[in-house]
């Protein structure tokens, strides 16, 4: 058997003839007349966080609670729209609140 390479020669090769080739200045204008970064605002995720948290008190406020169907396993093997359905408005309202959660603690690149 054959000891695996360590080195590659292609990548060795390539970094022998990793030569600055002279542009007369192009590079350094270039780089130059690029924009400046912008600034990371706060102001976005502040007020994702702050509509996502309204949303939240919304929903508890207003969902009816008490109205919901109980998730009994019988009920559930049925897959009866009846019960399902009010669960599944449930579901999209916590996935939407917290994907908005998310999206309000990521920072922007």
């Amino acid at each position: 058997m054959n000891p695996l390479e360590t080195s590659d020669p292609l990548e060795e090769l390539l970094r022998e003839q990793n030569a600055y080739v002279e542009d007369a200045g192009f590079t350094a204008r270039v780089i130059s007349s690029l924009p400046r970064p912008a600034r990371r605002s706060w102001v976005r995720p502040l007020v994702l966080l702050g509509v996502t948290l309204a949303g939240l008190v919304l929903s508890i406020y207003w969902m009816p609670w008490g109205e919901l169907p109980s998730l009994d396993r019988p009920l559930l093997a049925l897959l009866d729209a009846k019960v399902l359905s009010p669960w599944l408005v449930v579901v999209t309202i916590l996935v939407s609140l917290v994907w908005g959660m998310v999206t309000a603690s990521q920072l922007e690149d």
